[in-house]
């Protein structure tokens, strides 16, 4: 097996059971649940590989403080990232208007009026005929949808600045071999898989989701920023969901809300990569 460098996207948690991963911090025999870099190594392994968890919105020169990066960098012929972000790029600012899909459109019979009280009614109501008249034509999921992705979209408007966009970066710069552990197509229809699983639920909940974020418009960026804080201590321990979920204090949200949270904070996924 050549060496290899894989680059995976961290948002809660970080898997420790890989390939008996072993920390590359400060000391390398003694095993630290909390690194983000790990020396994979046993099995009939060859070489050693090294396993990294990255952030989409964290600058490159965090990099620095990853004890062992250059070293494990240096050592590994191949680099594997998640997708190939600059193509990703690229398309997303030439990519035209997307076609709306219909299950984002409200039902004839249903009204937003018929979905809360008259006082609920009357705010949500406010607040979204300000933005757009025409808000109605469109389920209560898919404005909470756009407003928490405009918070999440902000953090990563630089992709060459990230962590994942830099190591792509030096590894065509370094002729290192890349790998892509899915494509562009892959990512889009999980994407949109993700999206549309929003839209089946009770249309109640739906208007609970967007009534929540109206009133509380920043609880999403707590979330991202509170990820952010552990992350750069490196105590992955802290990034559980029921630790961040606690700590900011969300217990009095909808039940839908909290569920919502806890899906956003799941949503990393960990592959293998074949040589």
């Amino acid at each position: 097996m050549k060496r290899i460098l894989i680059a995976l996207f961290l948002l809660s948690s970080f898997s420790t059971g890989i390939c008996s991963a072993q920390s590359t911090q400060e000391a390398e025999l003694k095993n630290n649940e909390n690194s983000l870099l790990w020396r994979i190594s046993g099995n009939g392994l060859q070489h050693d590989s090294y396993l990294l968890g990255t952030m989409h919105n964290v600058h490159r020169t965090f990099l620095d403080s990853i004890s062992g990066f250059r070293k494990a960098f240096k050592a590994a012929k191949q680099v594997a990232v998640e997708c190939d972000l600059f193509t990703a790029e690229s398309d997303r600012n030439s990519k035209s208007k997307e076609e709306l899909k219909d299950y984002i459109f409200m039902p004839q019979d249903t009204t937003y009026a018929m979905l809360y009280s008259s006082d609920d009614y009357q705010f949500v109501d406010s607040i979204m005929r300000s933005g757009n008249r025409q808000y109605f034509k469109y389920k209560p999921f898919f404005w909470h949808n756009f407003f928490t992705k405009m918070i999440i979209y902000d953090s990563i408007k630089n992709i060459q600045s990230s962590m994942d966009g830099f190591i792509l970066l030096i590894g065509y710069q370094n002729n290192k071999k890349i790998c892509f552990m899915e494509t562009l197509e892959d990512i889009g229809r999980k994407a949109t898989e993700f999206d549309s699983l929003g839209y089946v639920m009770d249309l109640h909940d739906q208007a609970k989701m967007l009534q929540y974020i109206l009133k509380y418009p920043n609880s999403t960026r707590p979330f991202v920023n509170q990820m952010k804080k552990y992350y750069f201590k490196q105590a992955l321990t802290q990034l559980s969901i029921d630790s961040l979920t606690k700590q900011l204090k969300i217990e009095d949200a909808p039940q839908i809300v909290r569920d919502r949270f806890k899906l956003l904070l799941s949503g990393k996924t960990f592959r293998t990569v074949k040589n």
